[in-house]
């Protein structure tokens, strides 16, 4: 059974859809009624659909966001996850129902829609409700009104609905029926230390310990400064002491009673919430070790008895068996790339357990030294892995603001684990997710479906779910970000540099198409929260704009680039490939990061014979492509729909075949069309190709030559995708292989170990050789600053002479090669200040700063592109005419 929708009326920020009230061309149905007498009162429910696998709620503060996760834990069981029934308090307050004249206290009403209902599944709802035996239904509306009065409504014919009552008695058992609601704590961390015998307590259901042992190490930590009170000053504590002042006895006996309190209470300083939340990171350490790591429960008394016996050698033995499980079964860099690295370990100390990180320098941190959003996303990671369903009963998951303590990479790692947890491989324990967020870094934007927009309006309209967010450039997302988190050129993991907008919007939609439609493996389509689409304005602004990115630094993102198969594109691809950038005079990119869509003919993709000079938009079918010209033409250009019809197949086909572009062709079919002059938009043209796919993908019904076109666009951009991949796949291998600083540290700290005092020159050259040898084919930018140093160092020092001799001034030698490891970093922040002092100079900005242009730009195109601010001028299409003055147009030019 699948949640689509909940519905909430009068439920605190939750009045009523005013939007609906108000429209007359609306039908009312039947559940909307409340009858009072014999007047019947129209108050419409406030509808939030639900998506199939994740739903992501986003809206401004106070929009009523975490209102519609306790709205929907009430509507399927009657309480919220705290256990509290709906009562008159949650009545909507400026709803014009809220009366204390009335004789009665209003409750709030819910309702959710389900669908996919087995077949057991219905008879259990008929055992429980008046819907007749013969009744067969895989969906149903049920609504909880009043006083948990539970009402089925099923679909007739002709939009009506039978209207069957759930036997109050019953209550309980329906509810069981219906998948239930989980929440996954936002607020619980994974402790640093626990003591070990709150373990055993977890496992045997008691203690056989002291007291001391399960206290945790603050409350140890007081225990032992109040013992220093017995030895400072033994005297105040002997009995048989001699009469001393009532200050003396009063100070006495607070020791003594505060040793007693924290012994024979250990939480009296804790409130309610505070005594929970050690109970649960409690549970936490247990699942990470048992659940996950696959510990068995009695190994862990073992290691309780070891430590109680201060057997050290036992107990590390232990100790590194549970790091070996915990480091095999965890895989958690696999969710974390902060760190690839990253290793959990856990040691035994006096009485504690206790959790420390071993990051990629080697080094190990206690979760104090580190961020707090890794011991929280540790936590959500071993929620999510130790979670067992109930009966094996599938239950949708709420969370409530994850980003709270989240950075934006690790945000966009909790995405991967909201994906496992509703696309798990056996459907029995997928669960549908649902969390609200005002963070953009968690929305996915492989998948502009899933949002869903809160926005909360004045006085008696309260909250609303805005709808079609997707379809409207995702401007009410902007309202609900508030000061809106503008994307930035180079975010990701990788970046794809494209010729123009037009690429952009056709890459992220096909790409959310074959995702959307689960048409594609992850390596035919793109990862729009891992790769970054960077228009560049036209074909001949690529090659500076990557070298901008990768030229002139140490740290070098991941860059691939699509180019046309026309003269801009080829030469394009020569000087990126070929032509020298900057001081060291280097192609910015390799030819195996470079990509032009005539490439894709040695994959299978058939282009027309006398094409010469392909382009994106010639992988779209031509069907495809006359149906989105047509839709432009009738929707943009208010063409007339008689007129429509002359933009045809055949008209394209012939001008395809005779050597035009997909684009130029229909172009000149718009125009044609119509007596008045009509060009067809790149960018609205891609646009609608979008919207027409998607569109005869749902069509259950289109005929034959319309799946033939779909088939023929899917094959053709999954091929493009899958090549894409490959380049993305080398450019990151790059961005990640061993840097040339890195190989300089092993084998300076090497040879440093064996010559700590001094060395001959000999040796010196045979180390500066070797250093050489590795950085042999290291092209980067730190390799070539490396070289320079090592050549400065052999100059400096003359070793070409006296090589029996020592060399001399030995500690400045060991600064100069320990430096070495530096110096690309070093050049990197030279040339930065240099290019800021020049910029401030001549009152310029760089290139890549200037987001005017692009952040309208990219709110009209696709709203699933992972848009990228840049400076282009070039918004109507890929690239520059031929011969045109760029800056004609540019009043500041």
């Amino acid at each position: 059974m699948r949640l689509d929708s909940v519905f909430i009326r009068f439920y605190k920020s939750f009045n009523v859809d005013y939007m609906r009230q108000h429209d007359s061309r609306v039908q009312k149905k039947p559940w909307e009624i409340i009858k009072s007498g014999d007047a019947e009162m129209w108050y419409p429910y406030i509808q939030v659909p639900i998506d199939s696998k994740i739903t992501a709620v986003v809206g401004a503060n106070e929009s009523g966001k975490s209102h519609l996760l306790s709205a929907i834990e009430k509507a399927i069981t009657g309480k919220d996850y705290k256990e509290q029934p709906i009562s008159s308090r949650d009545f909507c307050r400026y709803s014009e129902r809220f009366l204390v004249t009335s004789d009665r206290n209003h409750l709030p009403d819910f309702g959710t829609e389900w669908s996919c209902v087995s077949e057991i599944e219905c008879k259990r709802i008929k055992s429980l409700s008046d819907i007749p035996q013969s009744r067969s239904f895989d969906k149903f509306f049920l609504f909880r009104t009043g006083n948990n009065l539970l009402t089925i409504y099923l679909a007739e014919e002709e939009a009506k609905y039978s209207r069957y009552q759930v036997d109050p008695e019953n209550n309980n058992d329906f509810k069981d029926i219906l998948p239930g609601t989980r929440r996954l704590k936002s607020n619980i961390a994974l402790p640093s230390s626990i003591p070990v015998q709150k373990i055993v307590q977890k496992v045997t259901g008691e203690s056989n310990c002291t007291r001391y042992e399960i206290l945790s190490a603050r409350e140890r930590q007081r225990i032992r400064k109040l013992i220093d009170e017995f030895y400072k000053n033994p005297e105040k504590f002997n009995q048989n002491k001699a009469v001393y002042g009532s200050n003396e006895d009063a100070r006495s006996n607070k020791v003594i009673q505060e040793l007693i309190s924290i012994l024979s209470n250990p939480d009296s300083n804790l409130n309610e919430e505070d005594i929970d939340k050690q109970e649960e990171e409690v549970n936490l350490a247990y699942n990470l070790l048992c659940k996950i790591a696959e510990v068995k429960e009695g190994f862990l008394l073992d290691l309780a008895n070891s430590m109680e016996a201060n057997d050290v050698g036992y107990t590390q033995a232990l100790v590194d068996k549970i790091n070996r499980q915990l480091s095999a079964n965890l895989n958690f860099p696999n969710y974390w790339v902060q760190d690839s690295k990253f290793r959990l370990l856990m040691s035994a100390k006096d009485h504690n357990l206790e959790f420390t990180i071993l990051d990629r320098t080697g080094s190990k941190y206690s979760f104090e030294e580190r961020s707090s959003g890794l011991k929280y996303f540790l936590s959500y990671f071993i929620q999510h892995r130790s979670y067992e369903p109930p009966d094996h009963v599938p239950e949708i998951l709420l969370m409530d603001e994850p980003d709270a303590f989240l950075s934006s990479q690790a945000q966009q790692d909790l995405l991967k684990i909201f994906e496992e947890v509703a696309g798990l491989k056996d459907s029995k324990f997928a669960s549908q997710v649902i969390y609200v967020t005002h963070s953009p870094f968690l929305i996915d934007k492989n998948h502009a479906e899933r949002i869903r927009v809160l926005d909360k309006g004045s006085d008696y309209e309260g909250t609303r779910m805005v709808k079609s967010v997707s379809k409207n450039h995702y401007e009410p997302l902007r309202s609900a970000f508030g000061a809106f988190v503008a994307e930035t050129v180079y975010i990701s993991h990788c970046n794809l540099m494209v010729e123009g907008p037009v690429d952009q919007v056709l890459l992220a939609g096909a790409s959310t198409y074959l995702r959307t439609f689960e048409i594609a493996s992850k390596r035919e389509s793109l990862n729009l929260n891992e790769v970054t689409i960077v228009p560049a304005g036209g074909a001949s602004n690529i090659p500076y704009l990557t070298y901008l990115a990768r030229g002139r630094d140490s740290e070098q993102p991941a860059v691939i680039v699509l180019l046309d198969s026309d003269k801009d594109g080829n030469q394009a691809k020569k000087e990126l490939t070929e032509k020298g950038y900057g001081p060291r005079k280097k192609a910015p990119l390799k030819k195996d990061f470079v990509l032009q869509v005539g490439d894709l003919k040695n994959c299978g993709i058939n282009f027309a014979e006398k094409l010469s000079s392909p382009e994106v938009e010639d992988l779209i079918p031509i069907l495809i492509s006359v149906l989105a010209a047509q839709k432009f033409a009738l929707e943009v250009r208010g063409i007339r729909e008689r007129d429509v019809k002359d933009i045809t197949e055949e008209f394209v086909q012939k001008r395809v075949e005779s050597g035009e572009t997909m684009f130029d062709a229909v172009n000149a079919c718009v125009k044609a069309c119509s007596k008045e002059p009509h060009d067809l938009d790149k960018v609205g043209f891609a646009r609608s190709v979008i919207e027409v796919v998607n569109a005869l993908k749902k069509d259950i019904n289109r005929e034959h030559r319309y799946t033939e076109a779909l088939d023929k666009f899917e094959f053709n951009f999954k091929t493009l995708f899958r090549e894409l991949d490959k380049r993305k796949s080398l450019a990151e291998l790059e961005r990640t292989r061993e840097k040339a600083s890195q190989k300089v540290k092993d084998l300076e700290e090497s040879f440093f170990a064996n010559h700590p005092n001094s060395a001959n020159r000999e040796d010196v050259v045979e180390f500066l050789e070797k250093l050489e040898a590795l950085l042999l084919l290291d092209s980067s930018f730190d390799g070539d600053e490396i070289r320079k140093g090592i050549a400065g160092i052999r100059n400096d020092y003359k070793l070409q002479v006296n090589l029996g001799e020592r060399v001399e001034n030995y500690e400045q030698f060991k600064l100069d090669v320990e430096r070495l490891k530096y110096l690309g970093k070093f050049a990197s922040q030279e040339r930065a200040e240099h290019d800021g002092i020049s910029s401030d100079a001549n009152s310029m900005s760089s290139p890549l700063s200037d987001n005017s242009v692009l952040a309208d730009n990219a709110s009209n195109q696709d709203d699933s592109a992972n848009t990228s601010p840049s400076n282009s001028k070039f918004t109507d299409g890929r690239k520059p005419k031929a011969g045109k003055n760029e800056n004609q147009d540019d009043p500041a030019t």
